[in-house]
């Protein structure tokens, strides 16, 4: 399983968490409500469990407010990466990863 680095950014005043994917980067806004910009977010994490399977851990952990609570996120968000991606299976939706 691989295991994808994320940082909390903060960008003019307004802070992120910054998913790093192989396709580019998964960015989800913490401190402002846009709905579109955290639709646009997990459509790209599930094209990306289409692939394999992966779980996202935050790069440094600091004793702030925003990176306690991408922590937390992250923990949640690891959890529904795995439901979706056993429904997935069910359904055929995911590649198939081959052995050789």
């Amino acid at each position: 399983m691989v295991t994808l680095d994320a940082t909390v950014e903060c960008v003019e005043g307004k802070y992120f968490l910054k998913i790093n994917v192989e396709q580019g980067p998964v960015t989800i806004p913490l401190s402002d409500d846009n709905p579109n910009a955290v639709k646009s977010a997990f459509n790209k994490l599930i094209q990306r469990i289409r692939i394999s399977e992966f779980t996202i851990k935050l790069d440094k952990v600091g004793e702030d407010l925003f990176s306690m609570v991408a922590n937390e996120y992250l923990t949640q968000l690891n959890r529904e990466i795995q439901e979706v991606r056993n429904q997935m299976k069910e359904y055929d939706l995911v590649k198939v990863e081959q052995t050789q």
